[in-house]
């Protein structure tokens, strides 16, 4: 008769191979949460939590990174997150960006180091520039504003043009997924060649305007919106999100131009250039 068995002895057989046959076992650390898990609810294990347990990166997580069906379907990253975070006990598509980031970052140290090397033109006089970044010296940018209550996802902003008081929250890993979705599907129904990033983003994030929550109607006011009233909540939402300072200055080799650039944290990330 043959035997059974279910994946969790799976798991353990595969992790007694590796250190009673090959004395070897995959590391494991704890990233530290730049949310500290104030925005999520308590009925959730995130709720105050302030580090997530993960597993270096494997050829696994190579053959995760490298699939063309992930890829297309736009889940590669959260596949791969999914599958070094050892906690099962919370749904990774509940992650606000920022913490989303911390732990890719984490994830891409673990497997291939902290130097990251990127090629950068120069603003000034386009000259390419060889740009070495080091993951370990990226400062954490901890949430400075307080949500309207404990464990809530939802914060208050002043528009300075109409004086609506507006409610926001800062964006899932969900989110993000649906709005870049929901973007292709219009823009292939309406064959346009408009790109709707600054409304989808408010779309996503706006939860109320004075107290209305109708979706429909945010919509509608969004679309309307004083074009200084949606830059001045852009910024002031990006400004306050919780996650990693992913902004990166460097002197251009050729002219001495100083150039700003946002490190891009894409599934190309992940493979060294070298």
């Amino acid at each position: 008769m043959s035997e059974v068995i279910d994946s969790n002895s799976r798991h353990i057989l595969k992790q007694n191979i590796l250190k009673e046959d090959f004395n070897w076992e995959i590391p494991v650390e704890s990233v530290p949460l730049p949310s500290k898990g104030m925005l999520y609810s308590p009925d959730t294990t995130l709720y105050n939590r302030e580090t997530i347990p993960i597993k270096a990166m494997t050829a696994h997580e190579e053959d995760i990174l490298s699939s063309q069906a992930l890829i297309k379907e736009g889940i590669v990253i959260k596949s791969l997150i999914n599958s070094c975070v050892t906690d099962r006990t919370f749904n990774v598509d509940e992650l606000i960006l920022g913490d989303r980031n911390a732990l890719m970052i984490a994830i891409r140290v673990t497997g291939y180091g902290p130097d990251y090397k990127l090629v950068s033109s120069c603003l000034q006089c386009e000259h390419r520039n060889n740009i070495n970044i080091n993951f370990g010296e990226i400062p954490i940018n901890r949430l400075k504003i307080n949500p309207v209550e404990d464990g809530k996802n939802e914060f208050e902003y002043t528009l300075p043009v109409t004086k609506k008081k507006v409610t926001f929250k800062f964006m899932t890993i969900k989110d993000e997924r649906d709005k870049t979705l929901a973007n292709k599907n219009v823009k292939n129904v309406l064959n346009t060649k408009i790109e709707r990033n600054v409304t989808s983003f408010l779309n996503y994030s706006i939860l109320s305007i004075d107290g209305i929550r109708d979706k429909n109607k945010i919509h509608h006011f969004i679309k309307y919106m004083p074009a200084l009233d949606s830059k001045k909540l852009r910024e002031f939402i990006k400004k306050n999100e919780p996650g990693m300072d992913m902004n990166h200055n460097y002197i251009c080799q050729n002219c001495n131009y100083s150039n700003d650039l946002i490190i891009p944290l894409t599934s190309e990330f992940f493979w060294p250039s070298t």
